[in-house]
């Protein structure tokens, strides 16, 4: 089908209602269904189950034949969005955040006043030029390998323990989600806020509920007694930071509410997990991508950069986004590859759409961790991760590396196998549900299957 002409070479094309109405039911809903902040497992089993995401990208391929590679103006209820098509814009959008492209949209502001309502993400441009610096300092940004890595690497060391195989006749163990996470988040407190909060399952406990409720976004107030009693939490952890962790390399500022940054590190840790799940269900399927793996764990010259493992967790985001949807408004009037956008429009940049486009990319639909190895120049064909710009990440570094090192940990003791579900590792899945994934763990020396 030939793109819909246009006429005006500044205006960009407008999808029909029929086509709105399917961005709306096939991209938008079953996004907004799988919780944006905090993931419903019912709703994560369906999509799996029912190829939600894979049908969203076929949607957005067919809307390419329709329109053409240009940004697709949705005449959505409430506010207009653009929806984008071309690698090439999504660069543009997230190199000029955050003017006019701010990350500030109201969508993420309503969902996020209710965790963290001071956060860098959704203050103004002069407050985030105070905040910025402060996250990229205390989480290395631009540093591959953290300096407290060692010490990191230490932990994982010590929490790994509880998932490696030391059970049963066979001395082989079962890990599925919950016995990983019970084991990540100690690792993520203790990384954090230090060891006085390893069996502070509480402060995590109301992080859960604080950002289930964050879901509803505008349809749900704030709970701000929860809210305070978070923050009051994290005020103690801050107050008295311990030497090792993240919160120590921050400044003794109140000024820069500081829970409001923290409880974000917190959140964020909690898609990581997935990720690293995820990653070891790819190399449990694929022994060959996992003898390579378990060399590297075993290079004690390798200190803790770990390439491999840390290109296999990045494939893992690519395949499987935990930010689905990155979100930018217009602060003023601009445009997007010369077509006009009006202050105040909203720009939609579906990730599974540029991560697992088959009709542009030959490796769409299997791992392939050799993308990694052309470092910023995969950000120019779409590969966002962890975003891009100005905006990207603070811990686009810091978060493959927490990754990589508990899979090193648990590969230098343990083969891994896929029980649950079954992968085609040429065909991988649109979605894969990490509640339902289930992985073997054998003592070294018992073979791959």
């Amino acid at each position: 089908m030939d793109p819909i002409p246009q006429t005006d070479p500044t205006k960009m094309a407008e999808a029909s209602v029929l086509d709105t109405m399917r961005v709306m039911n096939t991209v938008v809903a079953p996004t907004l269904a799988k919780g944006v902040i905090k993931r419903r497992p019912s709703v994560e089993a369906l999509a799996q189950h029912r190829a939600l995401d894979t049908k969203a990208i076929e949607l957005l391929q067919d809307l390419r034949h329709k329109y053409g590679n240009g940004p697709l103006y949705l005449r959505f209820p409430f506010r207009s969005q653009v929806l984008l098509l071309d690698p090439e814009h999504v660069a543009q959008v997230l190199a000029e955040t955050p003017a006019p492209f701010t990350s500030a949209t109201k969508e993420k502001v309503s969902a996020l006043e209710h965790l963290e309502p001071e956060n860098v993400l959704i203050s103004s441009p002069a407050r985030r030029d105070e905040l910025r610096p402060v996250h990229e300092y205390a989480l290395a940004t631009d540093k591959r390998v953290h300096p407290l890595a060692g010490h990191f690497k230490d932990i994982i060391r010590t929490e790994a323990e509880s998932l490696l195989p030391n059970a049963g006749q066979d001395g082989e163990t079962t890990m599925d989600w919950d016995k990983f996470a019970q084991a990540w988040f100690k690792v993520v407190r203790r990384i954090v806020l230090g060891d006085a909060a390893r069996e502070d399952e509480s402060l995590s406990g109301d992080l859960s509920a604080i950002r289930g409720r964050g879901n509803w976004g505008f349809a749900a107030s704030a709970n701000k007694s929860k809210l305070e009693s978070f923050q009051k939490k994290l005020g103690q952890y801050l107050q008295n930071s311990e030497d090792g962790s993240l919160v120590s390399r921050l400044p003794k500022n109140s000024e820069l509410d500081l829970e409001s940054q923290v409880a974000h590190w917190l959140f964020a840790f909690d898609p990581a997990g997935m990720v690293t799940f995820r990653a070891l269900a790819l190399l449990g399927c694929q022994p060959e991508q996992q003898k390579e793996a378990i060399k590297e764990a075993d290079d004690i010259s390798a200190g803790e950069d770990h390439p491999f493992t840390r290109s296999v967790f990045l494939e893992a985001v690519r395949l499987w986004p935990t930010t689905p949807v990155i979100l930018r408004e217009l602060t003023e009037d601009s445009d997007i590859g010369g077509f006009t956008v009006e202050k105040g429009t909203g720009v939609i940049i579906f990730e599974p759409f540029f991560h697992r486009d088959s009709e542009r990319l030959n490796f769409a639909h299997h791992m392939s961790p050799e993308n990694w190895a052309r470092g910023d120049a995969v950000l120019g064909s779409g590969l966002v991760p962890f975003s891009a710009g100005p905006a990207m990440c603070p811990a686009h570094n810091l978060v493959p590396l927490v990754g990589s090192l508990m899979m090193d940990e648990l590969l230098s003791k343990a083969t891994i196998d896929l029980v649950e579900p079954s992968l085609d590792p040429e065909s991988l899945p649109g979605t894969l549900d990490h509640f339902e994934v289930k992985l073997r763990l054998s003592p070294r020396g018992v073979a791959v299957a």
